[in-house]
């Protein structure tokens, strides 16, 4: 009974406790006139130290610390007036961790005015690619409906199940930046685990998982296809938007443009870029809609027809957040049509 009762508790902890706050700045005031014509004092009888506390959080804001007096002066600011003696200051808020930080180096002054800044630290994007399909992904115990979903940074136990394959069972970290998680289940009782890890620049897939993927600036690229027509070359991609609305645009001409290189070091650019319904035989650009997968293409010409696959393929793109910059897909197998 007190097992369950336990487990129970660790469970609504987790459920309660769903967002997270930081700290952005603690430092004193020159002079504040609000908090100096409203100033309280301690048991001590000592002026307190005022903190004006600046934050996003959407919820009623307090502190562990005893307060002796709190005033909600906008929406984003509130005074909290505390003993100087405080080393440390924790803030509380309704389904938020509590977040504890030091005070000043120097210590808190009596009738000193300090500023304090807290945002919110934002949900990011968390991408599980599971080979095969699993039946149910749960994350702390709620179903997630798709592999790819937002939440909360934090520490998560994450459980992937499938009729027939022992299922997955463990806890992971979700760090600020997104995080791609791929795993393998296995039939003979053994799970592989082929990569957890937090979204560097530019990341690719294991090639066990069969796809050749590419992440960056929160927009995921991946290789569907690359066929042979003839002496022509199709190469087929998937591209998605994790992040915000932004623009992107697929280079054909420029520094950066894109490029093969096939099995015997020769070099081709592309013909024709399709990007979504646009097409032109340079450069394409869009708005990539967050969420929605879109289909892109580039086609090569005079092909030798006896290559087996593409040994380099440059991806050159240029969206809002970047200049021009190119990503290298290896070694993609060309499908003879």
């Amino acid at each position: 009974m007190k097992k369950i009762l336990i487990i129970v508790l660790l469970f609504v902890v987790g459920s309660v406790f769903a967002n997270e706050f930081k700290l952005i700045e603690f430092r004193k005031l020159p002079a504040d006139f609000h908090a100096e014509r409203n100033s309280v004092e301690d048991m001590d009888r000592d002026y307190c130290t005022a903190l004006k506390v600046e934050s996003d959080v959407p919820v009623d804001l307090s502190l562990k610390q005893k307060v002796y007096k709190k005033e909600k002066l906008e929406a984003t600011v509130n005074y909290f007036f505390v003993t100087h003696k405080e080393k440390q200051i924790t803030f509380t808020a309704p389904k938020f961790t509590p977040l504890t930080v030091d005070v000043p180096a120097d210590g808190l002054k009596k009738g000193v005015v300090y500023y304090v800044k807290l945002e919110i630290i934002p949900d990011v994007t968390v991408t599980l690619n599971v080979t095969p399909e699993p039946d149910r992904i749960i994350l702390n115990d709620k179903i997630r409906q798709k592999n790819r979903f937002k939440t909360a940074p934090g520490t998560y136990q994450l459980q992937i199940e499938k009729e027939g394959y022992k299922p997955i069972n463990e806890q992971i970290t979700i760090n600020e930046q997104n995080s791609f998680f791929n795993y393998t289940l296995g039939k003979d009782g053994e799970v592989q685990v082929l990569e957890a890890a937090v979204k560097k620049p530019m990341e690719k897939l294991p090639a066990q998982s069969g796809k050749l993927v590419l992440e960056r600036f929160e927009i995921v690229y991946e290789i569907t296809s690359c066929e042979m027509y003839e002496d022509q070359i199709v190469l087929n991609m998937m591209i998605e938007n994790i992040g915000d609305d932004c623009e992107v645009t697929l280079l054909g001409w420029g520094r950066s443009r894109s490029r093969i290189i096939d099995d015997a070091g020769n070099e081709f650019f592309p013909q024709k870029i399709n990007f979504a319904n646009k097409s032109n035989s340079g450069d394409v650009k869009i708005t990539l809609v967050n969420d929605i997968p879109t289909k892109a293409s580039m086609i090569f010409k005079k092909i030798n027809k006896r290559a087996a696959s593409i040994s380099k393929f440059d991806l050159g793109v240029w969206t809002e957040q970047s200049d021009d910059f190119r990503m290298t897909f290896r070694d993609i197998p060309i499908e003879k049509k």
